[in-house]
């Protein structure tokens, strides 16, 4: 009889991560009956009509969220892959492929370490047998959904293949209209032979919309997350600026979003999370200050996406820019970045280029989103910088006045590391002093 491997997808927004996802994932660990538990944020979803936050903040949230939870895997697989939308029926096909080889692979290993010891005859036999039957392993996936799914899986991507392919785990409550769920499930089964079982989990009164809304205002209670993530947005202020970023367009956010992987190819995930607060705060002041929002979210979701790079290729990048001299390894990332976004992205706005160029320096006669982008960069809500305060509060009304502020407590920092300005720095200053 083939063997099988019993996988659970748990597939969703996090957005937030919060308490019913735990309790549903503690759930499935219950069970008992899954090799792997798969935690899998939702990429660019064909079928979810709302501005969702950002990849990078919602994988961590869920990352923190599933922290010390035995079997339970996260997978970046959705939020890394390539094309506009991500699709069920890829990321069930995904799994079954990969799964299938990783186990192969593993058997083999465990071969060849045998043969190598110098097994017996029987026991070769034995281990080609063994091998024979696992090239027949089958790989059970079962897709961890609520309710309205059995509702709504008809009008997604290739229903038929989906319910084919996968088995669907149904969570319900006592609230849940049972007689239309068990319809619903036996119309299914009848239909596409379906392969349907509920999973029965506690009430609660967590909406995930309404979470969002209070964390915007900052008075969601902590009792509806685990701690660890409640602190993480907390401390990043991830929905803080939510309306804003609700302004920009589905295409604006389509975009924003492969640059987003292509910031997470390059950087650590500390960076990826300073980028994302840069990029959300830069929008906050661009829509304050009648800016182009998306202007202001490309240059502040990039601005670092060269940091981490090797020192000499930062250099023989920023070469090519040719636009800030002297360079040194602090700040040879700007124009490093500049040159990788024209290059590698397409970006050819000027203004674009010029103020990642000088993001870490400013210059003489900065424009608005020079100026949007350096106090974005020295102000976002990772860092709590006690003598920025001051300047986070002007930077709401004028910017020039905040980057006279900024550019004075930077200075001061400075003479007390018995560092030297950059030339660039200072007749920035001396501009600014003069209007």
């Amino acid at each position: 009889m083939a063997e099988k491997i019993r996988i659970a997808i748990f597939r969703g927004a996090f957005d937030p991560f919060h308490n019913e996802h735990k309790m549903i994932i503690k759930e499935l660990i219950r069970l008992n009956k899954f090799a792997q538990i798969i935690v899998m944020p939702l990429g660019l979803a064909p079928r979810v009509d709302s501005c969702m936050t950002p990849a990078g903040y919602r994988h961590e949230m869920a990352r923190l969220g599933i922290r010390n939870m035995p079997g339970v895997i996260l997978s970046d697989y959705e939020i890394n892959r390539p094309g506009q939308y991500s699709y069920m029926i890829d990321t069930i096909n995904y799994y079954k492929k990969k799964i299938r080889n990783d186990y192969l692979k593993e058997k083999s290993k465990g071969i060849s370490k045998q043969e190598k010891i110098g097994s017996k005859k029987a026991d070769k036999s034995k281990d080609a047998n063994s091998l024979k039957s696992t090239r027949d392993m089958k790989v059970v996936i079962s897709l961890i959904y609520d309710s309205d799914a059995l509702d709504a899986i008809e009008d997604w991507y290739q229903p038929e293949q989906i319910m084919k392919k996968a088995k669907l785990l149904i969570c319900c409550r006592e609230s849940n209209n049972f007689e239309h769920l068990n319809a619903r499930a036996d119309y299914l089964r009848t239909k596409y032979q379906a392969k349907i079982d509920f999973l029965m989990i506690k009430e609660t009164d967590i909406s995930s919309a309404e979470l969002r809304e209070k964390l915007r205002l900052e008075q969601a209670p902590k009792n509806k997350m685990p701690s660890v993530v409640y602190k993480y947005i907390k401390k990043n202020k991830i929905y803080r600026f939510s309306q804003e970023m609700a302004q920009l367009s589905q295409q604006q956010l389509i975009q924003l979003a492969g640059y987003e992987k292509e910031v997470r190819r390059h950087v650590s995930l500390s960076r990826l999370n300073h980028s994302l607060n840069v990029m959300q705060y830069a929008v906050h002041l661009a829509a304050r200050h009648d800016y182009d929002l998306m202007k202001a979210a490309v240059t502040g979701l990039l601005h670092d996406i060269s940091k981490s790079m090797k020192l000499k290729v930062q250099y023989r990048f920023a070469k090519k820019v040719g636009k800030l001299s002297p360079l040194n390894r602090n700040i040879v990332h700007g124009p490093a970045g500049a040159w990788y976004a024209q290059r590698y992205l397409g970006i050819a706005d000027p203004e674009i280029l010029d103020a990642l160029t000088f993001h870490t320096t400013s210059r003489k006669n900065m424009t608005k989103l020079d100026k949007i982008i350096y106090l974005a960069d020295k102000l976002e809500p990772g860092r709590p910088i006690k003598e920025f305060e001051k300047v986070r509060e002007i930077a709401e009304t004028d910017l020039t006045a905040a980057m006279k502020l900024c550019l004075e407590e930077v200075r001061l920092s400075q003479i007390r590391r018995s560092k030297k300005r950059h030339p660039s720095t200072k007749a920035a200053r001396k501009h600014l002093e003069s209007k």
